[in-house]
């Protein structure tokens, strides 16, 4: 068999070349993705770089450890809690480090202050000037020389204030820092986030001692670093959960339909004598060698795309700036992985088809090959359908119980592939009536029913052209459009919160809103206004039924902090706002609390609390937490709602809030525009995830649509040469075979869509269910840019090999066997 095979491989190496293009291509994109995704999950080992010059650091524990009946769990903070006075003291004579943020005007949005004495232990050397002594005096990191002398304003989180610059260091990669006098960086920031001990090191309890390369934990951007890896994570398990299923399900169809095109091959061998176990072995053997090859050489292109693609998000901000992919234990695995799972998809695509032709009877060998009696088997009809039923019932699970999860990427990626991998499994079932129905005004003519008749007796190959089809429209729109439809959702969700505001308070430039900013809000006449901030509160996962059993360990959950409730416009359906304190919290419905009860919960740095529940609001996309903005850390507010009073001299209060908002990194902007501002501001990153996360699918869907349409075509040369003799001209075999081009890209579209309308019309009902209405957003023009697309390529790969094949002499191609 293993002869057979080689030699089946060397004379017919053209009808595997389609397989093989479409097994590389896909393992290359599964090891890109296996790369990538090791690469953020074990990330690299840095060296320290702030605190590169000094032995030990000591930080409080950045997790949470909480007890309880299953034991000890270790919940890793959303921000790094202080050290407390106590701890502080036990290190005496140990430079204390204060981090906090503190921007000169027109300087870099990410600036941060330290005080001057911890300058001592880092690489920042003075290049001009001298320190500061004096409350008033600052060194600027990286300055330039003409600031010495000179007096800036300076905005940290409680005040804009003058300082007058001392000196400027040199610059360094890692941060830009605004150095203060020690009892000024005391006075701004009275937390010690860090201190370096001089001596030797005890173990506190509740505390951590870096050294060696740990010291990078307590670097300046380590925890965003982290926090950053994270979202990568689970981004680019997103990713790798799109383009495997994408993949693996056009490589099964390349495999598949060489089956098919060899079914008259197969039929022979099985008159010649050849077992169905022969048959299966060699199949089996040709597909080993093939997918072997293509999955190295998967593996290979795998090797660049996977450094070309970080390298991509790197410099867009999608990854940390020194994010990469190098060799590693995890991409070894990656690589591994994916080798193994192309070979094991190209020996189960034909196994299953191969399986089928051997078990068919010699005599009724040459008939079956002819034409397709049984285009759909027992096993793919059984996994169709449970694809269908465990999509339709995520999607009422959706809709009745868990109505945020439409808005979850992951969960609209999940729905969007089971209802696409149904559809596929099903497609020879769906086919005829769908053909029928879609040829019908063209089969007036020999060639319109020529087209028809040909794709209804051709089912498997049909199906397999279809399939790229089906998963670039569906995946496009499904995506796409539940995108949209969070968007405009957000959009109501955003402008109901902010109904009773005339204008929203936002940062510019990379400032944020301290202190002085809002005092200067305030002291406008006539002006109410709310602070929003956004945090982070830890807690047990709300109770879903009586049985539910609650999760061991808390979990993160967003929350918004406020400091008065007046221009809040949240829908109340138990208690009032009234009674945001400390003490209290208000939740939406989705936690099953009422009035009056203790809710326990964590604040982002740690600190557990039990705040009574004061209202009980409607359910919504925004935050379910809401908290008195003095429970927020050290967060500084995202917004600041303003409404003008009833009987206020509007103009006048207009321009002291224009006045009050100049300078100091603020605008108000009319809440009418307010939100297509904020979500400008994510816009752009959100775009790129959807370019990365639908632009590898799309484009190996179109190279499959080419591929699979070309390899059905290629087989069909004695169809062809049959047609010239009985009369077909050129002309007229060529636009039967666009016109079946056509034909099952229209078919694959209507399915895409139908999956797709499914999809979104459950997402927009439950987001209805938040926000109040229905929202439905379908992306007519990319749907149509992507159909006409993909019919423009499967009529080229249809018309080109057809061509070709149509230059041998009639009589000469007829007697050709494929």
């Amino acid at each position: 068999m293993l002869s057979i095979a080689l030699a089946t491989l060397k004379a017919r190496w053209t009808a595997f070349a389609g397989a093989f293009v479409a097994l590389a291509l896909g393992v290359s994109i599964i090891a890109t993705m296996g790369l990538v995704l090791a690469a953020a999950a074990t990330g690299p080992h840095r060296s320290p770089q702030r605190f590169a010059d000094v032995p030990a650091v000591v930080r409080a524990e950045p997790a949470k450890r909480v007890r309880d009946r299953y034991g000890t769990d270790v919940v890793p903070l959303a921000e790094q809690p202080a050290l407390p006075a106590a701890v502080v003291a036990r290190f005496p004579g140990a430079v204390l480090d204060r981090t906090f943020h503190a921007q000169v005007e027109g300087g870099p949005a990410d600036q941060v202050g330290h005080a001057w004495s911890a300058a001592a232990f880092t690489p920042y050397r003075l290049v001009a000037g001298r320190a500061p002594g004096r409350p008033d005096e600052i060194v600027v990191g990286g300055g330039a020389r003409s600031l010495i002398g000179g007096r800036v304003a300076v905005r940290t989180a409680r005040e804009t204030r003058e300082y007058q610059v001392t000196g400027v260091t040199a610059s360094v990669p890692f941060e830009h820092a605004v150095f203060f006098a020690d009892a000024e960086a005391a006075r701004i920031s009275p937390e010690v986030d860090a201190l370096v001990p001089r001596g030797r090191v005890s173990p506190v309890p509740g505390t951590q001692v870096l050294t060696g390369d740990a010291r990078h934990l307590a670097d300046p951007g380590a925890a965003q670093d982290a926090t950053d890896l994270d979202a990568l994570q689970s981004f680019l398990a997103v990713m790798a959960l799109v383009a495997g299923f994408v993949s693996l399900y056009v490589t099964a169809s390349a495999f598949g339909l060489t089956i098919t095109q060899r079914r008259r091959e197969l039929a022979l061998l099985r008159t010649t004598g050849a077992t169905p176990g022969q048959v299966m072995r060699m199949v089996c053997l040709e597909a080993t060698l093939v997918g072997a090859i293509g999955a190295a050489a998967g593996c290979g292109l795998g090797l660049w795309g996977g450094p070309v693609l970080a390298g991509w998000m790197t410099a867009r901000g999608m990854a940390p700036s020194w994010f990469g992919v190098g060799l590693s234990a995890g991409s070894v695995l990656a690589l591994a992985v994916a080798f193994l799972v192309g070979v094991a998809i190209a020996v189960l695509s034909v196994a299953v088809a191969a399986a089928r032709a051997g078990r068919i009877r010699p005599v009724e060998a040459l008939r079956e090959a002819a034409v397709d009696r049984r285009a759909i088997t027992r096993v793919r009809t059984l996994l169709g359908w449970i694809a269908l039923a465990g999509g339709l019932v995520m999607l009422a699970a959706i809709v009745v119980a868990y109505p945020a999860g439409a808005t979850d990427l992951k969960t609209v990626v999940q729905l969007a592939l089971l209802l696409i991998a149904a559809t596929g499994l099903l497609t020879p079932v769906l086919l005829p009536p769908l053909i029928r129905i879609l040829s019908r005004p063209f089969t007036y003519g020999a060639g319109g029913l020529l087209v028809r008749e040909n794709s209804l007796t051709a089912v498997r190959r049909a199906s397999a052209a279809v399939a790229p089809v089906l998963i670039t429209v569906g995946l496009a729109c499904s995506v796409l459009g539940a995108s949209g439809a969070v968007d405009s959702a957000t959009d109501h969700d955003l402008r109901r919160q902010a109904a009773r505001a005339d204008y929203v308070v936002l940062p510019v430039g990379g400032a944020q809103l301290n202190r002085t900013v809002i005092d200067r809000i305030r002291a406008v006449p006539g002006i109410e206004a709310t602070t929003v901030t956004s945090t982070t509160l830890f807690a047990h996962e709300p109770a879903l039924t009586a049985l539910h059993l609650e999760a061991p360990m808390p979990v993160p959950y967003a929350a918004q902090a406020v400091d008065e409730t007046t221009v809040l416009d949240l829908p109340v359906v138990e208690g009032s706002l009234a009674g945001l304190n400390t003490r209290t919290i208000a939740v939406d419905r989705s936690w099953h609390r009422h009035v009056g009860d203790t809710m326990p919960v964590w604040l982002a740095d740690g600190t557990p609390v039990a705040l009574r529940v004061t209202a009980v609001v409607d359910a919504g996309l925004g935050d379910g937490l809401v908290i008195d903005s003095r429970n927020a850390g050290r967060s500084l507010p995202e917004r600041i709602y303003v409404r003008i009073r009833p009987g206020a001299d509007r103009p006048a209060a207009l321009a002291a809030l224009r006045t009050a908002t100049h300078g100091v990194g603020a605008q108000a902007v009319p809440t009418g525009r307010w939100t297509a501002v904020a979500r400008d501001r994510q816009g752009r990153q959100t775009e790129l995830g959807l370019v990365v996360l639908l632009g590898v699918a799309i484009a190996y869907s179109a190279l499959a649509i080419a591929n699979t349409f070309l390899t059905s075509v290629a087989g069909r040369g004695r169809e062809f040469a049959l047609l010239r003799l009985t009369g077909a001209t050129r002309r007229q075999i060529l636009a039967m075979a666009a016109g079946e081009a056509l034909l099952l890209t229209a078919v694959g579209g209507v399915l895409a869509a139908v999956a797709s309308a499914l999809l979104l019309a459950v997402v927009g009902a439950a987001l209805g269910r938040l926000v109040g209405t229905p929202v439905i957003a379908v992306p007519w023009s990319t749907m149509g840019l992507i159909v006409a697309g993909s019919a423009l390529l499967a009529v080229l790969a249809s018309v080109a090999p057809a061509g070709l094949r149509l230059r041998a002499r009639p009589m000469e191609a007829a007697g050709v066997h494929d």
